[in-house]
């Protein structure tokens, strides 16, 4: 399993004595960090600004931009991924990966 970096909650201090843009852009790349820069539907290594943020339940149905529902994915995942459910979606894809579900369900939770 990949081993993850500290919880975007880890930085949380840091952002009150920022300015907003510079806030936003350090939570979403604690983000990023957190899952090891890795595309948690795929599982590939990205460089960190080659990584985007994919709401697991999309906005159009309900979904806000909170930490626990914004996850590292690479551009081709979140685009195929869209605004279907990310668990049927990832299984459609790739398959039944329990390791990954896990680590998406206890982010999620």
């Amino acid at each position: 399993m990949i081993p993850l970096l500290p919880s975007p909650q880890h930085y949380l201090q840091n952002l009150i004595t920022m300015t907003s843009p510079d806030a936003k852009r350090l939570w979403k790349r604690a983000i990023k960090e957190h899952f090891n820069c890795h595309c948690v539907y795929c599982g590939k290594h990205y460089e960190i600004n080659q990584l985007t943020l994919d709401h697991v339940k999309p906005k159009t149905y309900g979904g806000e931009d909170l930490t626990s529902n914004l996850v590292p994915a690479c551009q081709t995942c979140n685009q195929g991924k869209g605004s279907s459910n990310w668990l049927q979606w990832m299984r459609a894809t790739f398959g039944y990966r329990p390791r990954r579900e896990s680590m998406i369900i206890s982010h999620i939770s």
